[in-house]
């Protein structure tokens, strides 16, 4: 019976000393896989098994030393000091270059300095070593939204390449972003590349083709640049998205213009005025399309409501002083011209609508007439016309038919 117990305890001994083995190989895989706390569980588990190794105890200090590092640059990283953070995680990671915690981590620091794309950069390493690490996921989209809105202020602040750089910038991190591209189109639109704008909207609107602002201006883009018939085709995609965007209406109904429909210029303009009833541009608009297919009443009608909405607009005082002088109204046209030349006295166009309706066919101030047509030529936009007139006023006969 003696014997029995004594190679009972024997075998449960060499048992003990094998399942220690097991579970402090089982700490190094845990380890070597980046999972710190699994290896300090482990290597525990050991020592409970063969409390005489002291190899495992050593180990297990070596374990205490990393996690405690770890849990110092986390705290270092809550209370802003980052370059202290970094340094922490550095240590561990010589140690445990596989842990997702300590790269995640860094990249928090980095996030921190504002140093973004290494903090990315350090987010993805994380993700390399665990596709399923959801913080370093989160942390990615985060940084994203960041120098999105970087950009944005950049942009504001008239930093151009500074924003178009951290536009970029987003796009390396997440290509599906198509506010981006849209933003850069906007931004390349402003520095006169307007290929490039379009070619921005166009691959915005590749990841998001219901986007109805990246259809309309990709439109304005396209009529910038002379296309008018891609101009068209998006204006029409943009209301036909959003039946209520009152400035795609009104840009189709230019477009309409430039081609000759006015009819459809008319109902366009009219639809962006039953959307937004206080819409002086699109008065102005509709007061010209009249005034080209002569029904100078309803011009004057739509460029008096124009110039009630918004009467610092010196050009709608002008076409509105056109009509009157279309219409034989001397004396409200008079007025109109005064208005546009009192908001721009270098307009020659104020002063050659003055000098019609001073002239009023024959029955005004002749000399009063000239002074004004005088005063147009100064625009070398209006001379040749100021000049045709003041030749009309001083020889009538030749102008007799």
């Amino acid at each position: 019976m003696k014997n029995f117990i004594i190679i009972l305890l024997t075998f449960s001994a060499m048992y003990a000393q094998t399942s220690a083995v097991a579970l402090y190989e089982e700490s190094q895989k845990a380890l070597s896989n980046g999972n710190i706390e699994l290896a300090g569980e482990k290597i525990r588990a050991a020592i409970e098994a063969d409390k005489s190794n002291d190899s495992f105890r050593k180990e297990f200090d070596r374990l205490n030393n990393l996690r405690n590092k770890m849990i110092n640059a986390n705290r270092s990283v809550k209370d802003g000091r980052f370059d202290d953070a970094i340094q922490g995680f550095s240590a561990v990671l010589e140690s445990v270059p596989n842990s997702a915690e300590a790269l995640y981590g860094t990249g928090k620091a980095h996030e921190g300095k504002k140093e973004f794309m290494t903090a990315v950069d350090f987010y993805k390493k994380s993700l390399q070593i665990d596709s399923n690490y959801i913080k370093s996921k989160k942390s990615i989209s985060n940084v994203a939204k960041k120098l999105y809105n970087s950009a944005n202020q950049d942009y504001k602040n008239g930093n151009l390449e500074l924003a178009l750089t951290k536009y970029k910038q987003v796009l390396s991190i997440n290509s599906r972003l198509y506010q981006a591209y849209f933003q850069m189109g906007v931004l390349q639109k402003k520095m006169g590349n307007l290929s490039l704008s379009i070619e921005n909207y166009l691959k915005a609107l590749d990841i998001k083709k219901t986007f109805d602002k990246g259809w309309y201006n990709l439109g304005l883009a396209y009529k910038e640049n002379g296309d008018i018939e891609n101009a068209k085709k998006s204006f029409e995609e943009t209301v036909r998205l959003n039946g209520k965007y009152y400035k795609a209406h009104k840009s189709l109904g230019e477009i309409f213009i430039d081609v000759e429909e006015f009819d459809n210029a008319i109902s366009s303009f009219q639809r962006a005025i039953d959307i937004k009833p206080n819409y002086s541009s699109a008065y102005h608009a509709l007061g010209i399309t009249y005034a080209k297919i002569g029904n100078y009443e309803k011009s004057a009608e739509s460029l008096s409501k124009a110039v009630e909405l918004s009467p610092k607009e010196f050009l709608s005082w002008f076409h509105l002083a056109e009509a009157y002088n279309k219409l034989n109204d001397c004396d409200s046209a008079k007025e109109a011209a005064q208005e546009s030349i009192d908001l721009k006295k270098n307009f020659g166009g104020g002063w050659f609508e003055l000098g019609i309706a001073e002239y009023c066919s024959g029955n005004g101030n002749k000399n009063a007439s000239i002074n004004h047509f005088e005063r147009a030529r100064n625009d070398r936009d209006w001379r040749k016309m100021a000049e045709y007139e003041i030749d009309r006023v001083r020889n009538p006969e030749k102008y007799e038919q």
